[in-house]
């Protein structure tokens, strides 16, 4: 009886196929196609072979499974005693990856295994399989360079042999892997996908640009992590920050007692006010701190990535000014030691001094040199993360306008900035800082932003600049940004200062081949057309996310009605401002990191997906600034200016409003759809006529779905989900050896433990550095749930739907729905979501997890945990009272309403609910207790800091 076999071939009538048993110490048994699983490997030989034989074959089929893989069984390798390895038919991919398996099992010694060579070549190149081609291949598999040999064999339907030679021939970096997972034949469909419309020469172009990409990536990355280990550990932080907040109490506890003459008591300590020019003078020394540290972090950086003689060489001058920070009394006074102290300098430029002396150009460079200069870099990171909060804290806790001095003569000046700028230059362009600068008593202070004020005609930047503009800040946030897998921090332009994230890259990383043609030929699947010409890789992906981009923007996530989906870019009335109409979250976003508003925050982009709000921005025609964003929304007759907010949340000028509101009562109201006809109501019917089941889904609304859940899994919120949760999924690995999971394999894996090992998981990647605020970014996305939002409603005919959103138990019609592999990675995306913020609400009392809700606030997390907070037993956690039992108006900036429905706390409801909090008992403990807090997400601004942080 035949047995077909995967790839198309069948065993005959001669041969026999059989299992392996576990070691080879039993007597294989024949396989059954009707029986055993799919891709089974199995043993092929005569039927009548020796049992000792046939146990000898079958022994070497199960080492080469368990040593290579399922996949290089169906390469036919010889297995002796006229016995060769196969695999059962319904294995995936092609025989190509089976041959690609066997050799890397095999090695170039084990290669004549598998039989005719020209039939290997053939399987892996196809026509393109030349002898120069198959003398390459030998080469590539000789010297184990299977990444170049897996590229090669996927991109063999799209080049020539000599291309084809040039692929073989690519060496990755030492220790670099650009192809460590995925299936040739997958590759090589991607590829196809992408690159069939360029000629031959292009499409090798692009696949080198591609391996080069790839393997700068890796280099980065493996340079991000060497980096992060040249640095102290960020849990001996708190030491450094309590030194140096003491050093800088210590000048104010002098100043006070110089002010009274004596040792001060409570009372006199309590009634004394610093002089006005104190927080200048303050901020002036931070200054000079952010100077030194940046000079140390840009060193450390080149020291890990280059080696010392390279960073004393690059960054010697810049050393020379965070020297010339301190003088020699400040850097006694910094490095005199308290006694029970921490053990290193108050300031750092105190190191920046010690480096510069022992790398002067008069000495020689040694081991013990470079021991010394380590051993003071590696508390760069720390020191720019303590004196980068120092600063944030200082700007938020006094508002007042800077004194220069007594009698505030000038405007505030930093000595040392201009020195800095000369040695150092910008890291990110003057032209477009935009971030207002900070107040000056003086009238001669900065009045427009740095950007403005070059614009208008002044030329040198260096000069043009001044402390206020806060510019140096953020290039203490870029100066970080390297040693947490960013390449530079993010701005959000604020009051007072501007909010920094130096943690979170600005996309996420895609680090290997498969993942990246992947990437790119998903958007091409769903109608992005790659560019006509691009130089390379970067570019091409560049263009088709681009593209892709233009595509959803034709359609749009936002809902508009007719009457106002025709007013963008029209001239307001009365005004020379352009309107811009908010057409999905991204454009949301992209204003509110101008604005400094919370117009990018979720309940927005809900309100207007949903159609309750038409959002706009205003702009400015001459410089392209957006001037105010404005909220309308319909109400009888028409329409109403529901919210209309210059930048910061500002008000804007009288005649503006008074232009905005005629302007958008003129707007046409809605007109009101026609009345449908009534039906008649049949007659009922008699009779025993079989009625369809409610249970069955419609083929309609199957093929909607999945088609409306693979728009959503190629977002590019789920993809950055998904790199949230391979950053969780670490945590399965060994103390020193996480674990690495693909995206998909990372949201299974975390999806298959128990509540008690979220909570488990969840704390230890807290106490690694993940970020609460990001993790909680990620558990809004829900494929699932938004597909079926966005599906028709007359296809939403099945009853139980709902129990896709919501968590709930599926009937069995939807648990088959949801194993379908078109559905089951956005169901799987959507529990984990909710599974991770039950896990987040165990940890509610967490300091872990409240220090990094502290760092990075958003309004919805910090509402979802009072929330959860106040519904909460008295008992189980530390909280503080925000507002006084029974009162819904909380203080703060902006103010906020309990009671509101469109307002911040009624929406975060849902989100408490999930965290695990009672909700339904939420006024009956606000007017028990009011709102309260977990203590431990406070700092020295209290609650006010708190929530104005989170709207910035």
């Amino acid at each position: 009886m035949s047995i077909r076999l995967a790839f198309g071939v069948t065993a005959g009538p001669g041969s026999s196929c059989w299992l392996p048993t576990p070691g080879g110490r039993t007597t294989p048994r024949q396989a059954d196609a009707r029986a055993d699983a799919p891709g089974s490997p199995v043993a092929v030989g005569p039927p009548g072979a020796e049992p000792e034989v046939l146990r000898d074959a079958a022994r070497r089929l199960d080492l080469l499974v368990r040593n290579g893989s399922e996949t290089a069984a169906g390469a036919g390798v010889d297995l002796g005693g006229g016995f060769t390895s196969a695999r059962l038919a319904g294995a995936q991919g092609d025989r190509r990856d089976a041959v690609l398996a066997a050799l890397q099992f095999l090695g170039a010694d084990g290669a004549e295994r598998l039989g005719d060579r020209a039939a290997v070549l053939v399987a892996l190149f196809g026509p393109s399989a030349t002898k120069r081609v198959g003398a390459a291949a030998h080469r590539a598999v000789a010297e184990r360079r299977w990444s170049a040999l897996q590229l090669a064999s996927a991109a063999s339907d799209l080049l020539g042999p000599e291309q084809l030679e040039r692929v073989l021939e690519l060496r990755a970096p030492e220790g670099i892997d650009p192809f460590p997972h995925g299936a040739a034949s997958t590759v090589a469909d991607h590829l196809g996908r992408v690159l069939a419309g360029y000629p031959r020469p292009r499409r090798l172009t692009l696949i080198l640009s591609l391996w080069d990409d790839v393997c700068g990536r890796l280099v980065e990355r493996e340079r991000t992590e060497r980096r992060a280990t040249t640095q102290t550990r960020i849990e001996r932080i708190d030491k450094l920050r309590a030194r140096h907040r003491a050093h800088f109490d210590e000048a104010i506890m002098r100043r006070l007692a110089w002010s009274i003459d004596g040792e001060p008591t409570l009372v006199t300590a309590a009634r004394w006010r610093p002089p006005q020019w104190w927080t200048a003078q303050e901020l002036g020394r931070l200054l000079d701190d952010a100077i030194a540290a940046i000079a140390l972090l840009r060193f450390a950086k080149t020291l890990s990535d280059e080696g010392l003689a390279a960073a004393a060489e690059k960054h010697r001058a810049e050393l020379l000014v965070a020297e010339a920070c301190l003088t020699e009394e400040e850097r006694s006074q910094a490095a005199r030691r308290p006694e029970g102290g921490y053990s290193h300098p108050a300031r750092p430029g105190c190191y920046a001094h010690q480096v510069v002396q022992v790398l002067s150009p008069q000495r020689t460079i040694t081991a013990k040199t470079e021991t010394y200069v380590k051993t003071r870099t590696a508390m760069a990171r720390n020191y720019g993360v303590v004196v980068l909060d120092a600063v944030g804290d200082l700007l938020f806790e006094d508002g007042t306008p800077l004194h220069n001095c007594w009698d505030t003569c000038k405007p505030w000046h930093a000595a040392h900035l201009r020195q800095w700028r000369a040695a150092a230059g910008f890291s990110r362009s003057p032209d477009g800082w935009e971030q207002p600068p900070l107040a000056d008593a003086h009238a001669d202070g900065p009045k427009g932003t740095l950007a403005q004020r070059l614009a208008a005609g002044q030329a040198d930047p260096a000069s043009v600049e001044t402390p206020h503009d806060l510019l140096w800040l953020a290039d203490l946030a870029d100066a970080l940004a390297p040693f947490h897998g960013a390449e530079h921090a993010t701005v959000r332009h604020e009051r007072p200062g501007p909010d920094l994230d130096y943690k979170t890259p600005a996309t996420p990383r895609t680090d290997s081949i498969p993942l990246m043609a992947a990437e790119v030929a998903q958007l091409v699947r769903f109608g992005a057309a790659p560019p006509p010409r691009c130089g390379g890789w970067a570019e091409l992906a560049a263009g088709v996310s681009a593209d892709a981009v233009i595509a959803e923007a034709s359609v749009g996530d936002f809902t508009l009605p007719p009457e106002v989906s025709t007013l963008d870019k029209q001239v307001l009335d009365g005004t020379e401002l352009i309107i811009e109409l908010g057409r999905e979250p991204r454009q949301l976003a992209e204003w509110s990191g101008y604005m400094g508003n919370c117009i990018g925050e979720s309940w927005y982009a809900d309100q207007a997906r949903r159609g309750q709000c038409v959002l706009m921005a205003l702009r400015d025609p001459a410089d392209g600034r957006i001037v105010a964003n404005l909220d309308i929304r319909r109400h009888t007759g028409g329409w109403h200016v529901h919210e209309l907010r210059a930048r910061f949340n500002d008000e804007v000028a009288a005649g503006l409003e008074e232009h905005v509101k005629h302007w958008v009562e003129g707007i046409p109201a809605p007109v009101p759809p026609a009345a449908e006809p009534l039906v008649p109501v049949p007659p009922v019917r008699s009779g025993s006529g079989r009625r369809a089941a409610a249970s069955e889904l419609s083929p309609e609304l199957t093929g909607a779905l999945a088609t409306a859940v693979a728009r959503e899994l190629a977002s590019a919120q789920a993809t950055a989900a998904r790199h949230a949760y391979v950053t969780l999924a670490r945590g399965f690995g060994r103390p020193g050896r996480p674990a690495d999971f693909e995206p998909d394999a990372a949201v299974i894996a975390v999806k298959r433990i128990g509540p008690a090992e979220h909570v488990e998981l969840l704390r230890a990647a807290l106490q690694d550095g993940l970020g609460v605020p990001a993790l909680w970014r990620a558990t809004r996305v829900r494929p699932l749930a938004t597909a079926v939002g966005k599906l028709d409603p007359d296809l939403r005919t099945y009853d139980r739907l709902a129990a896709l959103t919501d968590g709930s138990p599926l009937p069995r019609t939807l648990r088959a729905l949801v194993r379908r592999p078109d559905i089951a990675p956005a169901h799987a995306l959507d529990t984990v979501a909710r599974t991770v913020r039950l896990a987040m609400g165990k940890l509610l009392g967490d300091d872990t997890l409240a220090r990094s809700v502290a760092q990075r606030p958003s309004a919805e997390l910090v509402c979802a945990l009072a929330i959860a907070a106040t519904c909460a037993p008295e008992s189980t956690l530390d909280t503080v009272p925000v507002a006084e039992p029974k009162k819904v108006l909380l203080r703060g900036f902006p103010a906020s309403d309990l009671s509101d429905e469109q307002g911040p706390w009624q929406r975060a409801l849902p989100a408490a609910a999930e965290l695990g909090a009672p909700v339904e008992l939420f006024w009956d403990r606000v007017a028990e207790h009011g709102l309260r807090i977990p203590a431990a997400l406070l700092g020295k601004g209290g609650w006010p800091a708190l929530w104005r942080r989170a709207h910035r």
